[in-house]
């Protein structure tokens, strides 16, 4: 595994890049997914989650800060202790866009077509992503209870209409 030179904020200068708009409303997230709040407002800041597989969007979603808590609280503590147990474990902060954030694999590195972003935002500037290959995102998810997983299928169901749940990680809610 090659390592490469770690991002910095600077590298982005401050602004949320393009990768991290919607892609489905070409243009900057402009309010929660869950409550429609406007995100640009939020004080507390706000998360933004895409999945990618071979580089186009399966799906994507922000949530203000206050909804992220919401529904982190809803998880169970069984869940939560665990996520917060690999993160603090495994992950490793400023690796930038291209580059697992617990693995340190480039993108697309050893064939995984799926990768996820994910960004802690404040208004219009980014103040922290990380972006997970596909096996870390599955190893993710397997840290998660019944009890947790089936509240990510009604987060899924009442704020991503379409999108099979097993199509998406709660990993994406664990705070950047």
């Amino acid at each position: 595994m090659q390592r490469h030179k770690s991002a910095s904020m600077s590298d982005y200068a401050n602004e949320i890049p393009a990768e991290l708009h919607s892609a489905y409303e070409e243009r900057p997230f402009q309010s929660c997914t869950r409550c429609g709040e406007a995100l640009a407002a939020m004080e507390s800041g706000y998360q933004i989650f895409k999945l990618f597989e071979g580089g186009e969007v399966i799906y994507e979603y922000a949530v203000c800060q206050p909804c992220h808590t919401g529904v982190m609280d809803q998880f169970s503590e069984h869940s939560r202790a665990r996520m917060a147990g690999y993160h603090s474990q495994r992950v490793t902060l400023n690796l930038g866009p291209h580059l697992c954030a617990v693995c340190g694999n480039e993108r697309g590195e050893d064939g995984e077509p799926q990768y996820a972003l994910s960004a802690a935002c404040e208004g219009t500037s980014l103040r922290q992503s990380l972006m997970f290959c596909g096996g870390c995102l599955q190893e993710m998810q397997a840290l998660l209870s019944p009890e947790t997983r089936r509240t990510w299928q009604r987060f899924v169901d009442e704020n991503l209409p379409g999108v099979p749940p097993e199509a998406i990680s709660p990993a994406g809610l664990v705070t950047v």
